[in-house]
């Protein structure tokens, strides 16, 4: 191991895997304790955050900050996203509504939060890092807002496909898919001194999951659902199809 991960894992900041760790207790002579940590270990690699005790802790602002941190040791983000626009590829409008309709105590700072959330969007234009976004054909069509916002938000959309290191596609509703698309998700690969992991946002947690052979499941479901996705010129096609007539939408409003 690097010293600096070594540190990581001293400090509490980051969690050694299970070679790490019986490579760490054999260095030692602790192997007597293998089984014990194994198993403690095991369990803390896949943790939950109640979304209700998250804020909290923490403001949408504060949130915001705390994932452009986890982003920056990132190399490769793999998004799959069933609902709506992903945060990094969301104009400021589009992001306040969404913060307006996720807030459950109706006291958090918007302009903070939308801030923040611009503000991680700046690493998609640093080439050390690779973006891709699957998303689906309802979740381009969501509009937190009115139709103004939609052709914003596909405009934008439009404007992040074109960069080198950023891959959009789209699952059209037609398409036929070999998986049951449950969620969204983001898959974190090449990461700064430390594991694979997977970010999951449900209804009631933050689920951060860490497990290998859950991290693997997580690719695997991402690999099928790309199989299903529009991507590039077809993409880029299909996405101008949806501004039209969102557009056609505003103007009729």
């Amino acid at each position: 191991m690097s010293q600096s991960r070594v540190s990581r894992i001293e400090r509490g900041d980051a969690l050694a895997s299970i070679p790490e760790l019986t490579r760490w207790l054999e260095q030692s002579g602790a192997t007597n304790r293998l089984d014990e940590l194994t198993t403690a270990t095991a369990a803390a690699l896949n943790e939950t955050d109640g979304w209700h005790e998250f804020m909290q802790a923490a403001s949408f602002g504060e949130m915001q900050q705390q994932t452009q941190q986890r982003e920056l040791a990132v190399r490769t983000q793999l998004t799959f996203l069933p609902t709506m626009a992903p945060g990094l590829l969301q104009t400021a409008e589009y992001a306040r509504l969404v913060f307006a309709a996720s807030d459950l105590t109706g006291e958090q700072d918007y302009a903070a939060a939308v801030q923040g959330r611009l503000d991680r969007q700046q690493l998609l234009y640093d080439r050390e890092h690779s973006f891709e976004f699957i998303l689906t054909e309802p979740a381009l069509r969501w509009r937190p807002g009115s139709s103004d916002v939609l052709v914003a938000q596909l405009d934008r959309i439009a404007s992040l496909a074109t960069l080198s290191n950023v891959t959009i596609g789209v699952i059209p509703m037609d398409a036929e898919t070999a998986v049951i698309p449950w969620h969204g998700f983001t898959l974190n690969e090449d990461v700064d001194d430390s594991e694979p992991f997977v970010q999951v946002e449900t209804i009631h947690a933050y689920l951060t999951v860490s497990r290998p052979e859950d991290v693997e499941l997580y690719r695997r479901q991402y690999a099928v659902l790309r199989e299903s996705a529009l991507i590039g010129r077809e993409f880029s096609d299909f996405l101008a199809v949806l501004r039209a007539e969102a557009s056609r939408s505003s103007r009729v409003n």
